[in-house]
Formats: structure tokens, sequence, C-alpha cells
């Protein structure tokens, strides 16, 4: 059985700005880079086979930190790519005026978001695909060996989905997982998966006091 630990890459700019990535090329800011140190920090000393990464430098970056702390060098893996928004990347999606945490709000957005895709960038289904053709293909490879991804919030929405369905997403229409959070999940006997941990980021208080 294996172990995979699925890390989201730091904070950049458009993180802070709440602007769409997808593909778009964008670095971790000095948040970003303090929050992958401290992710590094945390997994230092963990004792796993590979580090796999997408492309895209702010992952690439956070892997890069991680794998001075466990003796790694990334590999970077092109279906670990974020999602392309097309012609709504670097555009802010949340209207602040329906409330941060409007359930209502995230669904519009998810599905308005479906249809610009659609049109302009990567179906959510050809994008679904893409990522879970990837993680069959690394665990086939990998066999029972552990490793650590470090990919985008998409993907990991992607991921989990696949390995857990809804079960563990609640009301929201994806997967929450915070900038350098940390989801470790265990493969099991019947070809299936254990959820371990789901957006850890205890060892992120600086950047998150009041949910800890």
């Amino acid at each position: 059985m294996a172990t995979y630990y699925l890390i989201r890459h730091g904070t950049t700019a458009w993180v802070d700005r709440q602007l769409l990535h997808g593909i778009t090329d964008i670095p971790l800011n000095d948040n970003g880079l303090r929050q992958a140190a401290k992710t590094a920090e945390a997994l230092k000393g963990l004792r796993v086979q590979h580090l796999l990464s997408s492309p895209l430098s702010r992952a690439m970056q956070t892997a890069e930190l991680i794998g001075q702390a466990v003796g790694l060098t990334p590999e970077p893996r092109a279906g670990l790519i974020e999602i392309n928004f097309g012609w709504m990347e670097g555009k802010q999606i949340h209207d602040d005026t329906m409330g941060d945490h409007s359930i209502l709000q995230e669904k519009i957005d998810h599905y308005w978001l479906s249809f610009i895709r659609l049109v302009s960038g990567e179906s959510l289904n050809r994008f679904r695909k893409r990522v879970i053709n990837e993680w069959n293909a690394i665990r086939d490879s990998l066999l029972d060996e552990d490793a650590i991804i470090v990919c985008h919030s998409g993907v990991l929405t992607a991921i989990l989905e696949y390995c857990f369905g809804n079960a563990y997403r609640g009301s929201k229409p994806y997967y929450i997982t915070h900038p350098c959070s940390i989801t470790e999940i265990k493969t099991v006997d019947n070809g299936g998966y254990q959820l371990v941990r789901l957006n850890d980021h205890s060892h992120l208080k600086e950047w998150y006091p009041d949910e800890h």
C-alpha cells in the first residue's frame, strides 16, 4: 500500500487578489515562499520515494523547497497542470456583494466558470479526464511507493472527487484546500483509498490563526 501527500502550491499575488490562475504561470510571492518553507519543515524527514509536481512555477517553487527537506528533486508532470480558464484567466470571479461565504454565490461561480471553460478554455470533463489519467498513471508507475505530489486546487478537487466522491466536501461545490495545505491519502487492499487528513494547514498558523 502507498501513501500520497497532496500539497497545494503556496500563495501568489493572484491568490491574494482572488484572481483565476489556471495555466497562467504566476510565481510564488514572499508569503508563498514562506508558506512553502513551513510546509517543507512540516514534512522534513518524511521517508518517501518520489516528489512529483505540476511544471508551473508556483508549484515547482513549492516542490523545490519541499525537495530540500526530504532529499528529492521534483519531477514535473504535465498532467498535473491546473485547468485552463480561457479568457477568465487573471480575472476575479467572486462577487463580494454576496459575501465571502455565500454557498449560492459559490455555486453560481462554479457553473459560470464551467460555461466559460467550455467555450474558451478547457471543459471540466476534459480537465477531469486529463487529471485522472495522470493520477492513474502515477499510481501504476509508482506501485506501492510513497510520493509527495504538489499541484493546484482544481487538480486536488479532481483527484479527491475521483477517490472519495462528494463524501468530504460538505455543501461546497468543490474541495477546499488552502495554499500549502497537506492532504494525505493511502491506498487500501480493495483498490480504493483511505483519507488520513484533508486540507491540513496546522503548520501555517501565521496565516490562519483563527482556524486552529
